[in-house]
This record gives C-alpha cells, sequence and structure tokens, in this order.
C-alpha cells in the first residue's frame, strides 16, 4: 500500500519472532489509551510498567501457536500492529466448524493515524481468518476504532461478560 502524499512508503508484514518488543511496546500504548479514554485518571507509567512482564509473557507463550501479528512500517519503521488469535469454540449453527479468530492488539501511532493504515492491517487479518475458515471473527473496540470496524461490517452482538473476581 502506498501512504497519503509526504508520509512514505508503507509496509505491511508478518511480525516474527524478534518482532515481540515492538509488539509489546505497541499494546502498551493501546492499553494506556484505551484507559486514558475512559478514565479521568490515566494510567502511570508504573501501571504501565507493572503490565509489561505479564504481556511480555503472554506474547512469547503464544506467539507462532495460537497468535499471529503483522506489522506496518512507514520507510522501514513500525508504525502499526494486529494480531489474530486462533481458537477452537464448540460447533453451532452459525459456525458449524467451530474455530474463531479474535482480532486483538490494533494500534497504529498517533502520528500516522487516518491514512488507511489500519484499514488495510483489518482488511489483511479478515482475509486471513476467511481463507483459513474461521466461522466468527469478532474484536472488541474502542471507541476511536469502531468506526473503522462497524464500516467493515463488525456489528454488536448478545456477547455479555464479568470482568474481574
Amino acid at each position: 500500500m502506498q501512504a497519503q502524499e509526504g508520509t512514505g512508503r508503507v509496509s505491511i508484514r508478518r511480525a516474527t519472532i524478534t518482532d515481540i518488543g515492538t509488539l509489546l511496546e505497541f499494546r502498551l500504548a493501546m492499553i494506556a489509551e484505551i484507559a486514558a479514554a475512559r478514565d479521568p485518571e490515566p494510567l502511570s507509567e508504573t501501571d504501565i510498567d507493572a503490565l509489561r512482564p505479564t504481556n511480555a509473557e503472554w506474547l512469547n507463550e503464544h506467539f507462532g501457536r495460537d497468535f499471529a501479528a503483522w506489522l506496518a512500517a512507514v520507510d522501514g519503521i513500525a508504525v502499526a500492529s494486529i494480531g489474530l488469535l486462533w481458537f477452537p469454540h464448540p460447533p453451532g449453527a452459525r459456525n458449524p466448524a467451530g474455530g474463531e479468530a479474535y482480532i486483538l492488539n490494533v494500534f497504529t501511532r498517533p502520528d500516522v493515524r487516518r491514512r488507511g493504515i489500519a484499514r488495510s492491517l483489518m482488511e489483511l487479518v479478515v482475509r486471513e481468518a476467511r481463507d483459513r475458515g474461521a466461522g466468527r471473527i469478532w474484536l472488541r473496540a474502542s471507541d476511536e476504532g469502531r468506526p473503522l470496524y462497524e464500516s467493515m461490517g463488525f456489528a454488536a452482538g448478545n456477547y455479555l461478560q464479568v470482568i474481574g473476581g
């Protein structure tokens, strides 16, 4: 994909194990942004640092097993990420094969937003999930990301949750 004029060349590639550091930093930035948008008291650097070891452990444990990620770069510098988490689900009427793909870690650096990078990443992972037979592709949306996802056909369903213990 070519970014808008003056922004440089955008390339997208599948992440490798050597990209875990970048994926981790983008995930932590995403968590901080979502928290700041929903809570008048943003997460501190100490709060973010406390999340670093467990998120690094999760990425290392799942990468290449049931989790894949992609990075977008402008002129060779990573600016955005997206991930797919694969998991089996009991087959049902709407998903006879049972396989599901959960899209996560959608993050674009603020200085390069609104240039179609996140949309390109989303199109790529939706295609990947469909090609691999996912009967359900889903995600959780931030307020900022929701318009993009809805424009791509994602809609709210009957999903309820309890958070915390």
